[in-house]
């Protein structure tokens, strides 16, 4: 079952890495043009969607006993993002912003609330998974031995 749920934390932090390209390319451009208020969401995406790819890319390769208990880790993954921030204001002349931060908060309490559907609706998932698959199997072989009788 660790396997199975290192899986689907893999697949999750994919996702938000395709989240994030997806807003960068097509989401922060289109707000910028049209002048739009959408609560600061295409300035701080990178820092919300941000923790949650440094989470479950985490978790899912290096650390995953971290799922079950996942405090620790996103308490330290904030910290570091909010320390990267904070550099800002040194390196880049006083660039940091604190929407930022508040982002990188909110990112790891979504990276927290989608951890916890994970874990606790896995088996759900997983099962729905393997039925298919072997649906799909079944289908396929009973097409192929139907078309080898003619």
């Amino acid at each position: 079952m660790r396997k199975k749920h290192r899986l689907l934390h893999l697949i999750v932090g994919c996702l938000f890495i395709i989240i994030m390209l997806l807003f960068r390319t097509y989401y922060r451009p289109w707000v910028y043009t049209n002048h739009l208020f959408d609560f600061y969401l295409a300035d701080t995406y990178t820092n919300l969607f941000g923790e949650c790819v440094v989470f479950f890319i985490l978790v899912s390769l290096f650390s995953p006993n971290e799922m079950y208990k996942p405090i620790k880790l996103l308490f330290y993954s904030s910290c570091g993002l909010m320390i990267y921030e904070l550099l800002g204001l040194i390196v880049e002349g006083g660039l940091c912003d604190y929407k930022d931060i508040i982002a990188t908060f909110v990112g790891a309490l979504l990276s927290y609330a989608i951890n916890r559907m994970i874990i606790i609706n896995a088996n759900q998932y997983l099962v729905r998974i393997n039925n298919i698959k072997t649906w799909e199997f079944t289908t396929l072989w009973q097409i192929l031995r139907h078309q080898s009788a003619y």
